[in-house]
Order: structure tokens, then sequence, then C-alpha cells
């Protein structure tokens, strides 16, 4: 069986590996947008639980004060970093990437980077960021960012409408969204977006603490900016990584091994129970990165 599972996944990941390797020309979907078609293929829209509403935002108070914590500034951006979360954070300028210079989901304009400092969860795939990208530049180079943006704009103009299968998500990976919950509309200093929980895989594996993260997915009032965090979170039924050797912890969804023709339903059943999960049994709890993007400020 264990040469079965072998070769399946081989099988997905040499045509990921022709996909990649054609030359892309600028009007073709982003290598994401191809992964996450592959995905698609394994999680059948009619098996998707689709929310049909984001969760409206909490106002933010008409006083201008900061949170409880570090607060960080670099350039025109500052962000207040709650305490507990992480020890500081180190603001960067990232020089932009042309297609001449680097691989096809890199590509975009110089933008600042904040990386946050011994966050309290280690190990983990995806590292704590805050990316501020100048949305108009990253328009003009890459057009799936453009539709990108587009979209953002559609789900936050109108919270109450039907949203995608999949949400926006900067910045451009090599792998697929496979699923998405615990939506909810968060407004910042400057502007507003949505955050949610997520992962992203090139082949069917289980959710897990490794590759599970929380992100915002934000625009500022005046279009200007496009914010895109990532912080990982974690929570006590998931299994520690994807691997097929990590057991299921008590109260968890197990997924079968043997048969990949029941993702579907696994994945169904695994984002109907993180989607039902009190806010505060993640780890951070989610009001606290949510704090974080609240304190977000880009100084004109």
């Amino acid at each position: 069986m264990k040469k079965k599972i072998l070769a399946l996944l081989g099988v997905l990941f040499v045509t990921l590996a022709c996909i990649l390797s054609s030359p892309a020309a600028p009007a073709q979907p982003g290598v994401g947008t191809i992964v996450a078609a592959t995905m698609q293929a394994l999680t059948p829209s009619s098996n998707a639980v689709v929310p049909t509403q984001v969760t409206p935002a909490e106002p933010l108070p008409a006083q201008a004060t900061q949170p409880s914590g570090i607060a960080i500034s670099f350039e025109n951006i500052s962000v207040t970093i709650p305490n507990g979360l992480a020890s500081g954070a180190a603001g960067e300028k990232v020089p932009t990437v042309s297609p001449d210079t680097g691989a096809p989901w890199d590509i975009g304009p110089a933008y600042i980077k904040f990386t946050l400092s011994a966050y309290t969860l280690q190990g983990t795939m995806w590292h704590p960021e805050i990316r501020i990208y100048p949305a108009e530049e990253f328009r003009q180079m890459e057009p799936s960012a453009g539709d990108l943006i587009n979209e953002l704009k559609s789900i936050t103009s109108n919270p109450s409408g039907s949203l995608p299968q999949y949400l926006p998500f900067l910045p451009s990976v090599n792998a697929g969204q496979v699923f998405y919950a615990q939506m909810k509309m968060v407004n910042f200093k400057n502007g507003s977006g949505i955050r949610y929980v997520t992962q992203f895989d090139q082949a069917p594996i289980p959710i897990n603490n490794q590759e599970m993260f929380y992100t915002f997915q934000g625009l500022s009032q005046d279009g200007k900016y496009y914010v895109a965090v990532t912080l990982p979170v974690n929570t006590a039924f998931l299994p520690t990584d994807g691997s097929q050797n990590s057991p299921t912890p008590a109260g968890g969804v197990p997924m079968d091994w043997n048969k990949f023709e029941n993702f579907p339903i696994y994945l169904n059943n695994v984002k109907q129970k993180i989607s039902s999960t009190d806010p505060n049994s993640f780890n951070p709890i989610l009001s606290t990165l949510d704090a974080l993007i609240q304190s977000i400020d880009i100084k004109q």
C-alpha cells in the first residue's frame, strides 16, 4: 500500500514539475493559480463548504490609542506587536524582482517587510511576516496580482455577498490554497481587509500544525498599499505535520491515506471543525493576531 501512495504522490509531483518547467507568458495564470487548479481537481466544489459571508469587522476605537505591546517603525510604516506574541520585529526594504531576476512566484515591486523575532511558534513552514506592497506597481508588473486586488476590493465592499472558492492571497507561492476558515473583516489604521486561516499544498496531505497559518489580506483606504500578513497558528486537534506517520490527536479528523478519493470528504470535515473552533482555542489566539493587524499604520 505504501508503494501505491508513493506512486500517486509521484504522479502528482511529476505533473506539477512538467507544468512549472513550461515557459510562462504574461497573460497566463501564475504558478500558484496553476497548482491551485490541480488541487481543485482533488477537492470538487460540490464538496466545498463555502461560507456565504464574511464576519463584519469590529470598529476601531475613535481615539488614537495604541494597544499594549512593542512599537516598531520602519520608513512610513509602524506596528505594535502584542505582548507575548514576539520579542520584536526587523523592518527591511525588499528589492524589486523582475522576470529576469527571480522565479515566477517572486516577481513583484520593491516592498517593505517586517519579520517578527522569537515568534511564539517555531519550526513552522511559514515565517511570521508583514508585507506592505505598492498596489499599483504590483498590478502593472504582474497581472494576476491585479486580479487579486480587484477580488479583494469586491469582497470587502460587499461582505454579505457570495465568496469565491479560493480567497485572495499574496505573496504568490508555488502551491494551491487547500481550504480557508475563520474568516473575518479586520480594520487597520488606514484601511481594511479579511483575515482567515488556511494552508497551501502541492498534493493532498492532512491539515497540520506545521503548515496551517493565519493570514490577513487588506488594502489601504486610498488603494495605494496592499497589506499581506502571514502568522503561523496551531490547534490541539491537528497533527504535528503532514507526514503519514504523524498521529491525529484526540478530537481530530483522521485522513484516510489508503483512499485518496475520500480526500474531499476529509477536507470538508476538518474545515468544519476548524471553522467551529473557538478563536481563543488557537495558539496564538486569533484576537491577539487581529490586534496586531489593527495596529498597522501607513503614514502618507
